[in-house]
């Protein structure tokens, strides 16, 4: 089966159809033409998925360091009840507007929020490792 291949440029916006039925990913290909790559809504979550391991073995196998990440500042983040009893959502968002969602169970918030200040304190200096 022939595969058609689009080595995109660069990604110059997107679509959400008027029913929210599908999504338009709008690219530039390597000869500056348009292009665009349709999916059904469902494709999403797949695709949200995907891109963070697509990310991680890219800087992995391009920079030869394991522990590279891409890291974004936080702008803006908020603690919101749940309908899951027991569980929190929290979402963090960056200044230009990302922001992503996740559930966690209230006991796994206050952990983090005990590790965050234990670290806090040994970046300040305050304690020693």
């Amino acid at each position: 089966m022939d595969m058609n291949v689009i080595r995109g440029q660069r990604l110059t916006g997107f679509g959400v159809a008027p029913d929210g039925e599908s999504i338009a990913i709008h690219l530039m290909d390597e000869d500056s033409r348009p292009a665009t790559l349709l999916l059904p809504a469902e494709c999403l979550n797949a695709l949200i998925m995907t891109l963070p391991e697509i990310l991680r073995r890219s800087l992995h196998l391009r920079f030869h360091d394991a522990s590279m990440r891409l890291v974004y500042p936080v702008g803006h983040w908020e603690v919101a009840g749940s309908s899951v009893q027991g569980s929190v959502i929290v979402t963090m968002a960056t200044p230009d507007g990302f922001q992503v969602s996740f559930s966690l169970a209230a006991l796994d918030l206050l952990k983090m929020a005990t590790r965050g200040a234990s670290k806090c304190m040994e970046a300040s200096g305050i304690i020693g490792n």
